[in-house]
Formats: structure tokens, C-alpha cells, sequence
């Protein structure tokens, strides 16, 4: 195991290959790491013991973990919400059409250190959106977990190394805490909600509940005015994968 030095020099290098220049997400991020390096010690570093990782919780909380379901993964998530239009009218509203990602591991940043783990997704946002055949992320090659597309227009599947395909659908949803980032770019509309995802009957893999959390972006636009008939909207986001 690697000493707490490397480790926390690895997740400075690890910024999700955050592209150049300032932001505030960034500088907490950097300062975090600052103070870990600076109490470094020759010990190892630590374990990625989940039993220690907290999930996280807003003003109006989701339901807690069901009984008998222990944590298997945290991952962060970047790609794109995707929505559809009929028609470029101001009168239509955008509708969903499911998303693609690609889910990073990030447990034992998890089980260490949430409050860098909450900084992930706002400076995933802010970087260049990884291809779904990336072997690895950022300099440190922070690795693949898996990915999240659709296979209906209800119906997630999250194909996770080491927990095959889950396929779950939405349980509930809670309106992300105000101060999430809203977008990148031109796109501002504000950050998807947090979820509570759970399997469905004919779901093959280990995960039964995913909790989608300390979301980045991804809402539509208000209207179809203007717009072509498919709006990929960046996104990131945390989750939380139990079974």
C-alpha cells in the first residue's frame, strides 16, 4: 500500500484532467489536498474500507439504504443527459431520453476522504467529456468502474466491473441543494436532481440500489426554441452503489 504521501500527491495529480486555469472548485480541491500532504506520515496509506464511507445527504434526504444492503462501489460519473425535441417551438418542453456515462472508481476516496469526494464531480464538469472506451481518467489513470447507458425509455443499466448489469429504475427523487454547480458553458440551466435508483425483475447484476448524489449540471434547456431535435447536456455526478 502506498504511503498517505503518494496518495494524497496522486489525487492532487487526479483532478479528472481538469483542463488549465483557476476556478473555486478547484482551489478547494488543491487546498484539501495541501493540508493532507502536509500531515503526511511513513505509514501506509489508508484502506478502502466501505464500512467507513457516508453517504451523503441534502436538506430533503432520500430514503435510507434498505435493510440487508451493504455499499459495493462509489464511482463518479461524466457524460451526458440527454433530451429530445419534436420541434425548435417555445411551446414544447425538452423531454428526457435517457443518459451515457462512464463511471469512475472512486471508493477508497469514499471511504477516506469525502470531502474531496464531493469536489469530483464539480471538477469533472469542468473537464473534457472521457470516451466510454477510456481505459483510465486524469494522469493517475483514475480507472473505469464501468458505464451507464439506457435500454428503454425508464429502464438504467449500469455495467460495473466485478457486479455485471444492473438494470434499475427511478424510486424517488429529491431536487439538488441550491448551491450545486449549475453547468458548463452556455449550458445553465441547473444540476439534475438527486435519485434513488432501485432493480428491476429482470436486472442480472449484484447492485440493487444506486444513489445518485452531489450532482453537476444537466438539466435541459426551459423550452425547444431554437434548439436541434437531440441536446446532449454535460453532467457529473456521484454514485453510490449498494447490494
Amino acid at each position: 500500500m502506498r504511503p498517505i504521501l503518494l496518495i494524497a500527491a496522486s489525487m492532487a495529480s487526479m483532478a479528472l484532467a481538469a483542463p488549465s486555469g483557476w476556478s473555486a472548485e478547484k482551489a478547494k480541491f488543491y487546498s484539501a489536498v495541501s493540508k493532507l500532504i502536509s500531515k503526511r506520515d511513513s505509514h501506509d496509506g489508508p484502506s478502502c474500507d466501505l464500512s467507513k464511507a457516508v453517504l451523503p445527504v441534502t436538506y430533503d434526504p432520500l430514503a435510507e439504504v434498505p435493510e440487508g444492503q451493504k455499499l459495493l462501489h462509489v464511482g463518479v460519473g461524466r457524460g451526458t443527459q440527454n433530451y429530445t425535441c419534436s420541434s425548435p417551438s417555445a411551446k414544447e418542453e425538452p423531454k428526457a431520453q435517457g443518459a451515457l456515462a462512464t463511471i469512475f472508481e472512486a471508493s477508497c476516496i469514499a471511504a477516506n476522504y469525502p470531502f474531496l469526494l464531493s469536489l469530483l464531480p464539480n471538477i469533472a464538469l469542468e473537464s473534457t467529456n472521457p470516451p466510454r472506451t477510456a481505459e483510465g481518467f486524469g494522469p493517475t489513470d483514475m480507472s473505469v468502474l464501468g458505464f451507464h447507458y439506457f435500454s428503454d425509455g425508464t429502464t438504467a443499466v449500469f455495467d460495473l466491473k466485478g457486479s455485471g448489469a444492473s438494470s434499475v429504475a427511478k424510486d424517488s427523487a429529491v431536487d439538488a441543494p441550491l448551491t450545486a454547480i449549475k453547468g458548463v458553458g452556455t449550458e445553465l440551466e441547473g444540476a439534475v436532481p438527486w435519485l434513488l435508483l432501485k432493480s428491476v425483475e429482470s436486472s442480472t447484476g449484484q447492485v440493487k440500489s444506486i444513489y445518485r448524489t452531489n450532482t453537476a449540471g444537466g438539466s435541459p434547456p426551459k423550452n425547444c426554441a431554437g434548439q436541434p431535435e437531440v441536446i446532449p447536456i454535460q453532467y457529473a455526478a456521484e454514485y453510490w452503489f449498494y447490494g
